[in-house]
């Protein structure tokens, strides 16, 4: 894994982006958190800097494909001058499914699903903004990587946890801006973005009830800006 930069913190991490002013970040920061750990904002232009000088030496590279799963990968695309001008790019369905109390489920879609195989691309490129427990990119390669023979696959994501090495395992390479790890422990450091916890409310009001002594004071926070 190469990384450009690393936080190490025993709290927890809200990736913005979207605008949340530096008046609230004040007060969601100041709230009392359950174990008496921090909150720590990344920015989404910080990390973005981070990753484009490594997304532009990959782009030299001849028969190269951009790909920008789901949801989450509209951020790193829209901030990326690199992804922006580069046309050879794909986007694919990639969704986390999740009931609190249970573990994750992810369900990943055929790049470019109207062919069988696809010749001649020699690098692969995953564009996303956070890798978690690394399903998701597990479940692309898998789903995809017998229909590009010989490609080159490699995972380019804003913000990473430590992860287990076996859902990444098949990736040739993987770059991370931001790799976030625990001080102490083998616990992974809770990250979430601030626009999936503005427009889920059952992720938000869990994560609410289990990270903060005063739940409703955080959610009145989170959504307060939402509305303007």
């Amino acid at each position: 894994m190469k990384v450009k930069e690393t936080v190490v913190t025993n709290g927890r991490v809200i990736l913005l982006d979207e605008p949340l002013s530096l008046q609230t970040r004040s007060d969601i920061a100041r709230l009392d958190t359950i174990d008496a750990q921090e909150i720590l904002f990344l920015e989404d232009h910080q990390l973005a800097h981070g990753l484009e000088e490594v997304l532009r030496s990959m782009v030299m590279e001849p028969n190269t494909l951009l790909v920008f799963p789901g949801n989450g990968s509209n951020y790193p695309r829209k901030l990326s001058k690199v992804c922006q001008e580069f046309f050879n790019t794909a986007s694919v369905e990639a969704k986390r499914f999740w009931t609190p109390g249970t573990d994750p489920e992810v369900h990943a879609g055929l790049i470019y699903p109207e062919r069988f195989l696809i010749l001649g691309v020699k690098n692969i490129v995953i564009v996303d903004d956070v890798i978690s427990s690394g399903l998701t990119m597990r479940k692309l390669y898998q789903k995809n990587a017998w229909r590009f023979p010989g490609a080159h696959w490699t995972a380019c994501v804003w913000v990473s946890q430590q992860l287990p090495s076996g859902n990444i395992r098949r990736y040739n390479e993987v770059s991370v801006a931001t790799l976030v790890q625990r001080e102490k422990g083998n616990q992974k450091v809770p990250i979430n973005s601030l626009s999936t916890l503005r427009s889920n409310p059952e992720i938000s009001e869990s994560y609410a009830r289990r990270h903060f002594r005063e739940p409703m004071v955080f959610l009145h926070l989170l959504r307060k800006e939402s509305r303007l």
